[in-house]
């Protein structure tokens, strides 16, 4: 009945009774193990049908094949174990007789004790180590035992107790699954009192014709429940209670292989959760390497737009120089200093264009050409708050010596090339003679 219910997605106690009002006779319990055993069994005929309406049987349950297959697979072992193991007297006593109280309960038992009850005659104890309980206080003593008995039954699975400040949990592997006992109230039509009629004829005078009482009354019926506080709207089985001929009791194997397939879907959610986030750290770390390419490649460009511009300038330089020499062939050339400035300038451009000048440019501005290892393709993955400068050409002045090389000005360079002479270097600013008229033509 179990593994053929799990396939509709409802317990074995709903498939027992739709069963049993299509007049559909089930195994007795123990027939399976006794017909692995060799053991005479009874099987019941299936009896002629009298009432066509019962010829379709509709069966409205949770579809467990949209579950992850761990957790349906979690559920069927742990009820084909204590299918198994039911048959033992020790796992028969534990579910029909009563059992010393753990530990683990006194904290409980002390905070419904102090309780006090409800207008509808409900108490409720909470908190740190306790586990979540709405009943009667004349159910106490049967909503403990029940606690202690489920306790000792998970524990045969694996279970163990784990202690938060929502309460008292039950535990396995690395998942914890809160819990709590309900009683449900029994519900019976209010009869109003005078006070509340005449409240009514009241409001009757002002055109309000709703009743100022509630439909139903509630109070405590002793039904108790076991409600398991987690995975809402997943389609597992979160409430076991008493019914009109079955106590809860009787429930708890099938309560603890409830407790298996939530422990097992927490995990699958974890699972996801965790392969959620490795996902998008890749995403980001692919995200935070392509920003860091994308601003290295712009800065490659920006240093290769600077050599283009110092070649363009060249060639400019060198046209016009050619001009100047060859309409100065055969003559004497007015326009010497202008030839020479260019040369200057253009060794000035040579050497900042040449392939040793560069990579020192490059390297102080910690430009690289290579690229680096993934794990430090941060180096401008700081986002928007990362602006450094574009880079630029310069020139060195190379200590070979010490193996030094330092930045230096235009001026000081041509200096130390030998291009210009100390004295040819312009005055300060506050030395700068009158500007002489222009000359004349």
């Amino acid at each position: 009945m179990t593994k053929v219910a799990a396939g509709y997605g409802v317990t074995g106690t709903a498939l027992k009774k739709t069963c049993k009002r299509h007049k559909i006779p089930t195994p007795e319990r123990g027939y399976w193990a006794k017909l692995e055993h060799q053991k005479p069994v009874r099987r019941i005929s299936l009896p002629k049908l009298t009432d066509a309406s019962l010829d379709r049987v509709h069966i409205s349950g949770d579809n467990i094949e949209r579950l992850p297959e761990p957790v349906s697979k979690a559920g069927a072992e742990a009820r084909q174990r204590l299918m198994k193991a039911s048959e033992s007297a020790s796992l028969a006593g534990m579910i029909a007789s009563r059992i010393e109280e753990p530990s683990i309960l006194a904290a409980t038992r002390r905070a419904i004790s102090k309780a006090r009850p409800d207008a509808e005659g409900f108490t409720r104890a909470n908190g740190r180590g306790i586990v979540p309980l709405r009943i009667a206080l004349g159910s106490v003593d049967r909503a403990l035992q029940l606690l202690a008995r489920l306790l000792a039954l998970a524990e045969t699975e694996g279970f163990g107790s784990a202690t938060s400040e929502a309460g008292l949990e039950l535990a396995i592997d690395d998942v914890s699954i809160a819990f709590g006992v309900d009683e449900r109230p029994r519900k019976t039509p209010h009869e109003p009192t005078a006070a509340e009629l005449k409240r009514k004829a009241d409001n009757l005078r002002w055109g309000n014709s709703r009743d100022p009482w509630p439909k139903y009354d509630h109070s405590p019926s002793g039904r108790l429940a076991i409600v398991i506080q987690a995975n809402l709207w997943s389609g597992l089985r979160r409430t076991w209670s008493d019914g009109k001929t079955q106590k809860v009791e009787v429930m708890l194997p099938e309560i603890v292989a409830g407790l298996a397939e939530h422990g097992a879907l927490l995990r699958e959610h974890r699972r996801a959760a965790e392969e959620s986030e490795r996902r998008r750290r890749e995403a980001e770390d692919r995200r935070r390497r392509e920003e860091a390419f994308n601003a290295r490649e712009k800065r490659r460009l920006e240093f290769v737009d600077a050599i283009h511009e110092q070649l363009l300038e060249r060639s400019k330089l060198t046209a016009v120089l050619v001009h100047l020499d060859q309409s100065a062939a055969e003559a004497e050339n007015p326009a010497e200093s202008i030839s020479a400035w260019i040369r200057r300038r253009i060794q000035q451009i040579d050497a900042l264009t040449s392939p040793e000048f560069l990579d020192l440019s490059a390297r102080s501005a910690k430009l690289g050409f290579v690229e680096p290892p993934n794990d430090s393709d941060n180096e401008y993955a700081s986002g928007y708050y990362a602006h450094p400068s574009p880079p630029c050409l310069q020139l060195w002045s190379i200590d070979e010596e010490n193996e030094l090389a330092k930045s230096t000005g235009m001026l000081e360079w041509a200096i130390q090339a030998g291009l210009l002479t100390a004295s040819d270097a312009p005055p300060a600013k506050d030395e700068t003679p009158e500007a002489e008229p222009p000359p004349q033509l």
